[in-house]
């Protein structure tokens, strides 16, 4: 096959993937650029918390954790956490990120941590009470195979109880953060 024949099988291949990829439904430069309800409810959550982390199964603490998270907001539509506690015998600090894409009408986020390599890349809604579930793909602890994860978060003015499930279905509960507003 000559270079020039090559060159145009690849372009277009190329295009045609580009243009199969899935397209985020169009939304305004307004949109884009005015917070929303749901970015000025998250925004309430900035602040400095403390708590405590109780994780179930395998690694069950006997007694929940000592946990601090300090939450900046990043402009009008974004939150950056830093979470911090001893876990195992070692400290453990996590970061995410949260925020609402009002093109396709979901809450997303990141999180990663010290003790993996893994990015979490996450996308959920609030239910009808108004927990806000999030969901992910992350690797199972024993066999390395992606499985579901999710997050259960029920927030007030000064506090946040977030429940973690992993496995199909129901899950099994894995991890309950309990934290309350510092003063």
């Amino acid at each position: 096959m000559s270079r020039t024949r090559l060159a145009t099988s690849l372009l277009s291949l190329a295009l045609a993937a580009c243009a199969a990829e899935t397209k985020k439904p169009v939304v305004s430069m307004e949109e884009w650029t005015q917070p929303t309800e749901q970015h000025k409810e998250l925004s309430a959550g900035a602040g400095e918390w403390e708590g405590t982390l109780t994780v179930f199964g395998e690694h069950a603490t006997p007694a929940p954790i000592p946990a601090q998270e300090k939450v900046e907001a990043v402009g009008s539509f974004w939150l950056q956490s830093r979470f911090t506690c001893d876990f195992m015998g070692m400290p453990y600090v996590g970061t995410g990120c949260v925020g609402y894409d009002p093109a396709t009408k979901k809450y997303v986020g990141t999180w990663v941590d010290n003790t993996s390599s893994y990015f979490a890349l996450m996308e959920g809604q609030k239910d009808a009470s108004g927990k806000l579930v999030l969901h992910w793909m992350a690797p199972d602890e024993k066999t390395g195979v992606p499985i579901p994860h999710r997050s259960e978060s029920v927030e007030t003015a000064d506090g946040r109880v977030m429940t973690f499930y992993m496995g199909e279905g129901a899950g099994t509960k894995s991890m309950v953060i309990e934290m309350k507003r510092k003063r």
